[in-house]
């Protein structure tokens, strides 16, 4: 029983022994997968680091290339200036700007503290404020007119942010679309004075930001706002029932002229239809983002005032040839006053319906550009004064018969829009009526209106206070005009094709024709891809001076010409006969330019060539070297594309060659022919670069100058040298080169020498060696080297001399090599029991002849695979077995040494190496001795425990 119980604690005590290995394997297994999880993520952060670093390198080294490929330099065109001043261009109608500008910047500036300053509206003759009321108009205006040459797109913005911060922006924060631009505040106060926000102050906003801005109102940002977000906001509140009458019947449709009226004024709804225009071909033309779906609907606005204004049924506001001034809200015209006809108001009609005209694709039977005409025509017929050159400022009477009705007072502001409506009608139509007329206004404005004491425009003929407001309209003008004037080009053409002309002297006529225009291009809407088309109006002008500069090519001055495009004709055609005093040459410029009163001045520049009509076209024989003394063939062709027939001379010219012959060679028309020459080098000449001259001429006029240089050598050579650039200490240096001999009846003697350039590298060495006539020798020299030169490399001078004079020399560098030089050495670091391991040398042998050679392991000489080295690599192998006993391990010892013939050490070696149990050892001379016996005692005693399970 006590036998049995100890059996069973023993096989407990196996299996918890089981147990405990099984988990202590588990166990080594979670700690082997938890290091292997530290590997792979060791390697991929690596991995990443390295991927990185890449990732920057290549980004630097892309914008290293782009710098190192950018392309810095700069075109800087010679263009002739002309010789008479051109001062007298300045723009007219921009002379009294910077005055106007200055004149309010003192007089009319605010007193109140905000972050822009404000300005007045009403002063009087000298500037004196006689109403400190600031107007939201004004300050817009201000902007977009007077300062907008001076400030950028980015500060136009800032300054219409900084001018919504001021009291002129009301903001309701409760309602929608109780917002935008009050129409003015009290400077004494600073409070708002008319809180009323009138359409016409919030549409400025739209003009000043896409006028100012263009194309980058999306891309301006000022404090997470842009241009584009500020004209939809302005958009919002005029589309908003604030502004728009959007009831039923359709005839009510239309801007009320304030957010708290419901009148309705022609002029206000005017510049609805021009801004709604404006934002619809910006959102085009410039694909902007329409979210909002804007785009349709400001062009659903402007169709719907539009046809409110001319086609509202039963009312509208279209009278006899012109626009009624104001109606109620729906637009009938019964009230006082409604139907006069202003001239401010027609002047804005005239320039809102050619837009119209052009936004709806600039249909030649539309109706549009009809009545721009007609109102032009009526303002023409009844408020135009012929003698004073100005517009009578309106008239009461719808039907223009009583002439009592007219207020014959000239208002400073009316005229200035109707100037802006004639430039329109110009730009529109190209006749030249129209612009003549927005002269004539301009002249009469400076003439009756400009204070040129105080530096700003009267208020009226008979009022001569200044008002700011009037001011900037005429501004807006003057700009506008400014930018007509500057349209002017000056197209010249050629009565050839080519647009750098050859010209033959004594044969040829130069034939420019120069057209002097004003040339507006622009696009109008196609509806029906919904897209701008471009066109293109132009105007030739007349009775304009044009002027001519010549210049030859190398810019000097040559000739002026002064003429005049006369009426009728609308060019000038200049007519220059090229004659044989223009020396050959290309490049010629001809500077033109054109000019009138009140247009500007426009320029070209055109070039021209002066030739001979002798054109060369080939050299044959003239190689890149001409040797002294031989004579060369040389051929020149040369086409003749004359229409006469001539006798010229041909002549080959140089200071280094001996003159050849001139040669007279008959020329006929249209011919192409061939000349030689024979062309010799002086034997005395210096040999390098020279000039030579193939020419031809007649008398003293030259028609063929061709420039060649050459180069001079003398009058022997060499080439094809070679020489070893690597050898060892005390062995010789092979040199070899090709002597030339040039001269073709005399033997020459020439000497070659060598010397170190230091001293101690080789034997100096000399040798005199005679060429024959014409002959091509090959030379060969052995320099011997010095023994234990002590520079890794030396240079030798070589020269080639005649008496003491050096006529070529040549620096050859040399590398000194040593005579052996081991190139890898490979031997185990451990090794078997029982194995065999192989030394392997590979030895670069430098010299010519074979050399024997020891290798010693341990003090003591073996032999290898090879017994000598010879020239170039050789690989030597010594088998070596470290030991055969199975029970030694440790490490050996080994030294070798390479020795040359004269037991000289070569190279000396140490290696350690490992003795390692083999398997085979391991398993005969470590298991078997061991696993036998326990074998044999696990027999006997399994044996005697089925025996004593017997007895039991």
């Amino acid at each position: 029983m006590i036998q049995y119980i100890n059996s069973l604690i023993q096989a407990k005590m196996r299996f918890f022994n089981f147990a405990a290995l099984g988990e202590k394997k588990r166990q080594k297994s979670q700690y082997l997968k938890i290091l292997l999880c530290l590997f792979f993520i060791l390697i991929i952060f690596l991995n990443f680091l390295y991927i990185s670093d890449s990732f920057n390198q290549i980004n630097d080294s892309n914008d290293q290339l782009n710098n190192e490929n950018e392309n810095t330099s700069e075109f800087n065109q010679n263009n002739p200036i002309p010789s008479t001043d051109t001062s007298m261009l300045q723009i007219p109608f921009t002379k009294n700007i910077d005055l106007m500008r200055q004149f309010f910047d003192d007089n009319y500036k605010s007193s109140l503290d905000l972050n822009i300053f404000t300005y007045y509206r009403y002063g009087d003759v000298n500037g004196t404020i006689t109403d400190d009321t600031i107007y939201a108009e004004d300050n817009l205006l201000l902007y977009k007119t007077l300062m907008k040459t001076e400030i950028s797109q980015t500060e136009t913005f800032d300054i219409y942010l900084d001018l919504k911060s001021t009291p002129l922006w009301y903001k309701d924060d409760i309602a929608q679309f109780k917002y935008g631009f009050v129409r003015s505040i009290d400077n004494s106060t600073g409070e708002v004075k008319d809180n009323n926000r009138y359409l016409i102050d919030n549409l400025l906003p739209i003009f000043l930001l896409i006028e100012n801005i263009g194309d980058n109102i999306e891309d301006i940002s000022i404090n997470n706002t842009t241009p584009k977000i500020s004209i939809e906001e302005m958009f919002s509140l005029i589309n908003s029932s604030e502004f728009w009458d959007d009831r039923f019947p359709t005839h009510y449709k239309g801007f009320y002229h304030h957010n708290s009226t419901t009148q309705k004024y022609t002029e206000s709804n005017l510049y609805s239809i021009l801004a709604n225009l404006l934002i619809h071909r910006v959102y085009e033309q410039f694909d902007l983002d329409d979210d909002n779906n804007i785009k349709e609907r400001v062009y659903e606005l402007a169709n719907q005032t539009m046809d409110a204004l001319l086609l509202g049924t039963p009312y509208n506001m279209w009278g006899s040839g012109a626009f009624y001034h104001n109606a109620d809200e729906d637009w009938t015209t019964d009230g006082s006053g409604q139907k006069e006809y202003h001239l401010s108001v027609n002047a804005l009609g005239i320039i809102t319906l050619l837009e119209y005209w052009i936004e709806t694709g600039m249909n030649e039977t539309s109706t549009y550009y009809d009545k721009a005409v007609e109102i032009y025509n009526t303002l023409d017929t009844y408020l135009w004064n012929d003698t004073v050159k100005l517009y009578y400022n309106y008239s009461s009477d719808p039907d223009w018969i009583d002439q009592d009705l007219i207020d014959k007072d000239f208002d400073l502001k009316a005229n200035a829009m109707m100037m802006s409506a004639s430039l329109k009608l110009f730009e529109v139509t190209g006749n030249f009526t129209y612009y003549e007329r927005a002269i004539n206004v301009s002249k009469s404005i400076d003439n009756h209106f400009f204070d040129s004491i105080n530096g700003a425009y009267n208020f009226s003929q008979t009022d001569g206070n200044k008002n700011f407001n009037s001011n900037l309209k005429l501004c807006e003008t003057f700009l506008k005009a400014a930018e007509i004037y500057s349209s002017m080009v000056l197209i010249s053409e050629y009565n050839i094709s080519k647009e750098i002309p050859n010209y033959i002297f004594n044969q040829d006529v130069l034939n420019l024709t120069s057209t002097y225009s004003f040339i507006n291009r622009d696009y109008y809407f196609n509806r029906s891809d919904n897209s701008y088309v471009p066109f293109t109006v132009s105007y030739n002008i007349t009775d304009a001076s044009i002027n001519y500069i010549l210049k030859y090519p190398n810019g000097t001055y040559l000739n002026m010409f002064e003429h005049q495009i006369t009426s009728p004709a609308t060019n000038h055609t200049f007519i220059y006969d090229i004659e044989e005093t223009l020396p050959i040459g290309d490049g010629y410029s001809l500077y033109i330019w054109a000019n009138k009163s009140y247009f500007g001045m426009a320029e070209n520049l055109k070039r021209f060539n002066v030739i001979s009509g002798v054109i060369n076209k080939t050299i044959e024989g003239l190689g890149s070297i001409i040797y002294q003394g031989p004579e060369v063939n040389v051929s020149l062709t040369v086409n003749y594309t004359r229409k006469d027939n001539l006798t010229l001379t041909a002549y080959l010219e140089g200071e280094d060659i001996i003159t050849s012959p001139s040669q007279e060679i008959y020329f006929t028309s249209l011919e192409e022919i061939t000349i030689y020459f024979n062309l010799t080098a002086k034997v005395g000449a210096i040999p390098g670069s020279s000039e030579i001259f193939f020419k031809i001429k007649k008398g003293n006029v030259l028609y063929l100058n061709v420039r060649k240089v050459i180069e001079i050598g003398y009058s022997f050579d060499y080439e094809n040298l070679v020489y070893e650039s690597r050898v060892v200490s005390g062995d010789n240096i092979y040199v070899s080169f090709d002597l030339i001999n040039f001269l073709p009846n005399a033997t020459q003697s020439l000497n070659v020498s060598f010397s170190g350039t230091k001293p101690g590298v080789i034997e100096p060495y000399i040798k005199e060696e005679t060429l024959l006539e014409n002959e091509i020798k090959t030379v060969s020299f052995f320099l011997k080297t010095l023994e234990n030169v002590k520079n890794d490399t030396f240079e030798i001078e070589m020269n080639i001399l005649q008496n003491v004079t050096v006529y070529y020399s040549e620096i050859l560098t040399i590398e000194l090599i040593p005579k052996f030089e081991i190139i890898s050495v490979s031997f185990p670091n451990a090794i078997s029991q029982g194995a065999s391991a192989y030394l392997i040398i590979l030895v670069q042998y430098n010299k010519e002849s074979p050399e024997n050679f020891s290798l010693y392991i341990n003090s003591k000489p073996v032999e290898t695979n090879i017994d000598e080295f010879v020239y170039g690599e050789n690989r030597l192998v010594k088998k070596i077995t470290p030991t055969i006993n199975p029970y030694e391990f440790g490490t050996k010892i080994y030294k070798v040494e390479l020795k040359d013939s004269s037991e000289g050490v070569i190279a000396q070696f140490y290696f350690e190496v490992d003795l390692e149990l083999s398997i085979f050892n391991l398993i005969i001379f470590y298991l078997l001795p061991s696993i036998i016996p326990i074998g044999i005692i696990l027999y006997f005693v399994n044996k005697e425990i089925k025996h004593k399970k017997l007895t039991r």
